[in-house]
């Protein structure tokens, strides 16, 4: 039956990909835009030098060195490894501070509305104050990155962890279950699935960041390769840098439903037990 869904799901992706692109074909060889771009244009791009026109010294490289030469560990390694940080330190952060947060009511009173005050700072917003007050390295884009994606990982842990069933804490009580280890072997596993789901949220919010942060003061990455197409209008170069981008969040969120699916396999097999 799993076999089936997934020969279904994959014909299903593979039908709507396809139509996505004809479309996007068809629309922009009908349009008098010229940044609108055919998809019969930019793919091409990814894969041959095309000799992008009105380059910088900087952004000597075409799309093709994405995926074939330099451009691969000049832009997508650097970008990747400033989102990889950022999302790792929300997540760690996210799970440890919401876990005591779940943990204990009274110190949800007293730290909700500092919680729902930073969370409603629009990230971008920040970027310009944040990079004077803290310098232009990689180190400032990590710390907006995980500001900006902690929540979704935070609020869930807090959730999760709180709405733990009574039964299971007596029973940790009961058998004089260690509290760390009743942390690691009840509340988590407990509140895993809900965690889960902000993670995965965070992907696409980080990597939305990443490339806003390499907007100022960054000397690689994927975002300041998109704003050097912009300035230099060279769009053909900039949807085949989208596409990468596209690419890389597929990638991300397929490595976490995997990794998710195998260690939460329990919870997947009790939702189909009680869906039967």
């Amino acid at each position: 039956m799993r076999i089936r869904e997934r020969a279904i799901s994959g014909v299903a992706a593979t039908i709507s990909i396809g139509g996505a692109l004809l479309l996007w074909q068809f629309f922009t060889q009908r349009s008098e835009s010229y940044i609108f771009t055919t998809p019969s244009t930019v793919f091409p791009h990814l894969w041959a030098d095309t000799g992008g026109f009105g380059e910088p010294a900087y952004l000597s490289s075409s799309a093709s060195d994405l995926f074939l030469g330099d451009g691969f560990f000049e832009d997508v390694v650097p970008s990747m490894w400033r989102m990889l940080r950022g999302y790792m330190l929300a997540v760690f952060l996210g799970i440890t501070i919401g876990t005591a947060l779940g943990l204990s009511e009274v110190a949800r009173q007293y730290t909700g509305w500092i919680i729902n005050f930073a969370r409603a700072i629009p990230p971008p917003a920040l970027l310009g104050i944040w990079l004077v007050v803290f310098g232009i390295g990689d180190g400032p884009k990590v710390y907006l990155i995980a500001f900006a994606v902690i929540w979704p990982v935070l609020l869930n842990t807090i959730d999760g962890v709180a709405a733990v069933d009574e039964q299971r804490k007596q029973v940790g009580a009961l058998f004089k279950v260690p509290f760390h280890r009743q942390i690691t072997g009840i509340f988590l596993p407990s509140a895993a699935p809900k965690i889960f789901g902000g993670m995965r949220i965070c992907v696409g919010f980080a990597l939305i960041m990443t490339i806003i942060s390499e907007f100022a003061g960054a000397t690689n990455g994927l975002g300041l390769r998109l704003q050097a197409d912009l300035l230099f209008f060279d769009w053909t170069d900039l949807w085949a840098t989208m596409i990468v981008l596209v690419v890389v969040g597929l990638i991300l969120n397929g490595i976490l439903m995997w990794v998710e699916g195998r260690l939460l396999h329990w919870h997947h097999g009790m939702a189909r037990l009680a869906e039967a």
